[in-house]
């Protein structure tokens, strides 16, 4: 195959999309997939390879080996030049991913990406499915409903609410404490602000001094402590109450196998809304630090939804305030789970729309590479996103950036 030939087959029309306008699409706005013959495919819909596909309409040849190779971006995670497609190998192409580990052919590219069944990928490449294949009844799924939040007891409010104290009280003296939380971002203001505290030495206390029932450890046969951390401590608060704790541990390394976020057990596990307000556009991520960098940056445009893992679901009130938002922007982490959990919000809000950082899997990253948050909000906040300013990286010459984003 020449370097030409998998564009060849391609319509002009959809040869020229933009990558973003593929990404940020509902699942079927750029195929049909109804069940009738594949005669009535027309030449845009109709796929030969999945090179025809009209994400992967960015790739570049690299190879001449195996019939040809392509290299790009990750339609799933989003990484560059990690995701790879030989089109002449099998009837529809392979493909592999060497970031997130997304593999197959072209049907299954069509499943995984779109949601197609079987014979609706096999049609789209205008292949007969196998014979002798048993018919799968479709899945039931149920529907999902928003549920209260459940709050922490009195009693762990009240330890949480003395150690936030604690931790504040900390940070305020502590010179370590104050510059790992402006090496990661944070001003000095946002740290008063939100009760950003140190925890200088790790603690275990008894689960019982928390208001939590007493545990035992499976393997050591001793009781279960609630586990402190030392480390750069992020409350939630919710109506002056301490609803969750979380301790970034500045320790961590790789292999490390204990956690880099150490969740406080007995805390409400509900997202993190900071700045919110009826009517007013929602940014969401994964992370604490990246929604109070987002609140830092852009707190009077936007409220932060740090929604703590791609897979946790806004309860009723973050529904509330979501349904109420003219605009969703979705920053869940540029990775394989992040995608997962946006094809969910893009199925449940409709004003929802997928925003990446340009570099980096999450805000933070971003912002150490010396992205504009507040521009980079604004731009996903425009009628027309296409048309988000070329100086969202700050044209600054890396000397000129602070050392913690250096």
């Amino acid at each position: 195959m020449s370097e030409t030939s998998g564009a060849s087959r391609m319509s002009p029309d959809v040869s020229d999309v933009c990558f973003e306008n593929v990404r940020t699409a509902k699942p079927h706005e750029w195929w049909v997939s109804d069940m009738s013959d594949v005669s009535d495919i027309s030449p845009r819909e109709k796929m030969l390879t999945i090179l025809d596909h009209p994400s992967l309409a960015g790739l570049k040849h690299v190879s001449s080996t195996d019939g040809g190779e392509w290299c790009g971006a990750c339609p799933k995670c989003v990484g560059r030049d990690r995701f790879h497609v030989w089109p002449n190998k099998g009837a529809s192409g392979k493909f592999w991913c060497r970031g997130c580990g997304w593999s197959g052919d072209g049907i299954q590219f069509l499943r995984d990406l779109e949601g197609l069944s079987y014979p609706e990928a096999c049609r789209r490449l205008g292949t007969a499915p196998r014979t002798g294949r048993r018919p799968m009844a479709p899945r039931q799924r149920e529907a999902w409903a928003p549920k209260p939040s459940v709050l922490p007891c009195a009693t762990w409010q009240a330890t949480a609410a003395a150690f936030v104290e604690y931790a504040a009280g900390v940070m305020a003296m502590d010179a370590e404490g104050q510059a790992y939380a402006l090496g990661r971002g944070l001003t000095p203001e946002t740290i008063r602000a939100c009760r950003i505290g140190w925890n200088p030495i790790t603690v275990r206390d008894p689960r019982e001094s928390w208001g939590l029932p007493p545990e035992p450890n499976v393997e050591t046969g001793k009781a279960k402590t609630v586990w402190l951390p030392r480390g750069l401590v992020v409350p939630s608060i919710r109506a002056g109450a301490v609803t969750a704790l979380k301790v970034r541990r500045p320790d961590w390394r790789e292999g490390d196998p204990a956690p880099k976020y150490s969740w406080t057990v007995g805390g409400c596990m509900r997202p993190m809304v900071l700045a919110a307000a009826p009517g007013k556009p929602a940014v969401i991520v994964e992370g604490e630090l990246d929604a109070l960098l987002i609140h830092q940056a852009a707190g009077d445009l936007v409220a932060s939804m740090a929604m703590r893992s791609a897979k946790i679901k806004p309860g009723i009130e973050a529904h509330a305030l979501l349904k109420a938002a003219p605009t969703i922007l979705c920053a869940l982490d540029a990775d394989a789970a992040g995608y997962d959990g946006w094809l969910w919000w893009q199925t449940h809000y409709s004003q929802a729309r997928r925003w990446l950082p340009l570099s980096g899997k999450d805000p933070g990253e971003a912002m150490k590479a010396g992205l504009d948050l507040r521009a980079w909000i604004v731009a996903g906040l425009s009628p027309d996103p296409q048309s988000e300013p070329k100086s969202i990286f700050p044209p600054a010459r890396r000397d000129e950036l602070p050392a913690w984003a250096r």
